[in-house]
């Protein structure tokens, strides 16, 4: 009892998320403006793009599992930080690359796609929502295998897929009744996808949070 009394308690672990919503603003706002500047025009997947954007949601990604592990009450871990920023960057970078490589994987990904044509807004859905579930999902598990932890970095994978998931279709269909659909003339597509992304930074949070706090006692 002495021992749990004097661990800190959890301290809102949602909000570890906005290190990870800062990725977007860098990204958009900084880093490939700054790229057109150096004449490398908006093709993501130059590599000195790819690079850059690695580092910055690299080093966000870190921040965001410091700040988690605090927020969670768990000692300092500098591999889990470092696990974490690589697991993020992999799971939106990576993935990312992937979805656009000239590959089986990435024709694959088309006729997965194509086959949700004009089935409302389902027809980038069927593309953003799948990722934003892995890239919640490798971030979580990313976090556990920084612990050593090959039972809570498998946990953190499939709760960390299921929240992104659910919370992309989720926000899709209500921006879908709220008139905001395809062919409405409407911007959707970014609207949407940062909307989700986004609350899947919080939500993933606040779910990876608890489930490492209650690691302390385990």
């Amino acid at each position: 009892m002495g021992i749990t009394r004097n661990l800190p308690k959890p301290d809102h672990p949602f909000a570890a998320g906005f290190w990870l919503i800062a990725a977007i603003p860098i990204t958009v706002i900084i880093l490939l403006p700054f790229a057109r500047v150096l004449g490398l025009g908006d093709n993501v997947t130059e590599p000195p793009i790819v690079f850059a954007m690695f580092i910055v949601h690299g080093l966000t990604g870190y921040l965001w599992a410091r700040s988690l592990g605090q927020r969670a009450g768990l000692p300092a871990n500098k591999l889990m930080n470092i696990s974490g920023g690589i697991g993020f960057a992999l799971g939106v970078v990576g993935l990312m690359i992937l979805y656009t490589s000239n590959s089986p994987v990435e024709d694959a990904i088309d006729d997965w796609v194509e086959s949700f044509n004009g089935v409302g807004n389902l027809e980038f859905g069927a593309l953003f929502a799948p990722w934003t579930g892995l890239a919640c999902g490798v971030s979580g598990f990313a976090l556990g295998i920084g612990l050593k932890d090959i039972r809570l970095a498998l946990k953190l994978l499939a709760l960390g897929f299921i929240t992104g998931l659910v919370l992309y279709l989720a926000i899709m269909f209500a921006m879908e009744l709220l008139g905001f659909k395809v062919g409405s003339g409407r911007p959707v597509m970014l609207p949407t996808t940062f909307l989700s992304m986004w609350s899947a930074a919080l939500v993933g949070s606040a779910i990876f949070g608890k489930i490492l706090a209650r690691s302390r006692f385990s």
